[in-house]
C-alpha cells in the first residue's frame, strides 16, 4: 500500500509511444528502476491497438523483472527493489 500512495505523485518519466516496448525502450525502463525502484509509465492511444494496459504493464514487468503497483488509465507504476551493494571492506590502519 505504501508503494501505491508513493505512485500517486509521481509524473511519468517513460512514455509508450506507437512502436510500443521496443528492446531499446525495455533497456531504459531498467535503467531507470534501477536507479529509482518506482517508475510510471504512460501509454499511448497509438501503442494499444487491441491490447489492454493491464497486458501491456505486465509485458514490461515480465521482461524487466519488476512488479506492478497501479493501473490508471492508460498509466502504470512498476517497482523492482534495488539490488544490494555488496560492501566494501573497510581499510586497515
Amino acid at each position: 500500500m505504501a508503494l501505491k500512495r508513493r505512485s500517486v505523485d509521481k509524473e511519468p518519466t517513460v512514455w509508450i509511444g506507437k512502436s510500443g516496448a521496443t528492446k531499446a525502450l525495455l533497456a531504459q525502463i531498467n535503467r531507470q528502476l534501477d536507479a529509482n525502484e518506482l517508475i510510471k509509465v504512460k501509454v499511448h492511444k497509438t501503442s494499444l491497438e487491441n491490447n489492454e494496459v493491464t497486458e501491456v504493464a505486465g509485458k514490461i514487468a515480465e521482461e524487466t523483472t519488476s512488479k506492478i503497483v497501479d493501473v490508471r488509465g492508460r498509466t502504470f507504476t512498476i517497482y523492482k527493489p534495488k539490488k544490494p551493494r555488496p560492501m566494501q571492506p573497510k581499510p586497515k590502519r
